[in-house]
Parts: C-alpha cells; structure tokens; sequence
C-alpha cells in the first residue's frame, strides 16, 4: 500500500513545513544538502521522490535542470500545482526508471528509499541512469535516532525502513566513498537539539549523504 496515494496525507506532508518546528528541520535539511550540493555543476538532475515538489523548488532555485519523478500522481499533482518553472514532472517507479542508461549527470533523493519496497533494485537503476562521474546525493532518516526509535508511532512511518549511517555508507560503497552530513538532533520529548551542548547526546534523525560515481 501506498499511503501517499492518499490525498490528505500528501497534504499533511506539506502543512507540517509551515509549522515552526517545520520550518527549523526544512532549514536544518536544506543547510546540510546545500553544503553536500556546494561543488557540483548545474547540470540535467534527476529527482526521485520528489513528493510534492518541496525539494524540487530547493533544486530549482539553485539553478539546477530538473526532471521530477514520484511513484505517486496525487503527490504530482500537487507539485504540478505549485507551477515551478524550469522542471519536468513525471510519474515513475524508482526500480523501473524510464530513461536510458547513463541519463543524468546527478541524481537526487530526499527521504524516498525508506519507502521503496526494493532500495537495493532503486540503488541499482540510479547506477545505471547516473553518468560516470556523476554525482548521487541522498536524504535519510537514521534508524538509530529518537525519530526511528519511535516510528511505529507514526502512521506514515511504521510503513517506512529507517538506516543507520553505516547502512548507508555499505549501500553507497558501488557508487565510490561517501560523505555524509548530519542534523536534525531530536532529544526523547521531540525537541530541537542542535547548536546546542545536548546535541550529542542523542543520535540525528536525517543524514545527508553524496558520492560520486567511479
């Protein structure tokens, strides 16, 4: 079951980032993708789960030529209605990608492979659309924070499968050495933890993560 082919839910995803708790993890997440993205040309990027084109703006209005693709038409047809110029939006299935090999200078996912039924099929047909030397830059939800300890709580994340650092590290090894960037440091009661001394008591929820392709 999809649960993003429910309408609501797809509009829950984008309420959530107009609250200020929000608007403080979009920021922390835009900082950690904007410092992995910092050295990579604008050249064609294609975006896997793009939801309703939250990180699509974020790749646009970076200068990025941007082809968007989610598995979900009612996540599309919010992103479609939010008019973004400069982007093509298409539905596709991330382990059955509709380009021809070696498509894309750079592909990226924002929080999509924790609900793939198959991240290893995903990770191997984004091998094969990504150029040689091109560029893979991940968005993951850490099995090991407080936000994946709790998943079960959460209608859409109880479906979902978390991974720690060192899982993505493995899956990312065919690629080449990964760097990763951390944040979003939830203490047990769900508060905002980072730039502060008890930052690293606690695991962080979202792992940025790029490497280039050998």
């Amino acid at each position: 079951m999809n649960l993003y082919l429910n309408r609501e839910i797809a509009r829950d995803y984008d309420n959530f980032y107009e609250t200020p708790q929000g608007k403080a993890i979009d920021n922390i997440e835009k900082k950690i993708i904007t410092v992995l993205m910092e050295d990579i040309p604008c050249e064609p990027l294609l975006e896997l789960g793009c939801g309703t084109g939250h990180w699509t703006q974020f790749l646009v209005n970076r200068e990025f030529h941007v082809t968007a693709t989610d598995a979900s038409e009612e996540m599309l047809k919010i992103a479609r209605g939010k008019k973004i110029n400069n982007v093509v939006f298409q539905q596709a299935d991330a382990t059955m990608l509709p380009f021809a090999d070696q498509s894309f200078s750079i592909v990226v996912s924002i929080t999509m492979l924790e609900f793939v039924k198959d991240e290893t099929k995903a990770l191997s047909e984004i091998d094969r659309v990504l150029k040689s030397r091109g560029h893979l830059v991940l968005g993951c939800l850490n099995s090991q924070s407080e936000l994946g300890k709790n998943k079960g709580n959460d209608e859409v994340f109880r479906h979902a499968r978390f991974f720690s650092p060192e899982e993505i590290r493995q899956m990312l090894s065919r690629f080449g050495k990964p760097r990763l960037e951390t944040g979003v440091y939830y203490s047990p009661a769900f508060e905002l933890l980072d730039d502060t001394e008890s930052q690293n008591t606690v695991h962080p929820a979202f792992i940025g993560a790029v490497v280039q392709k050998k």
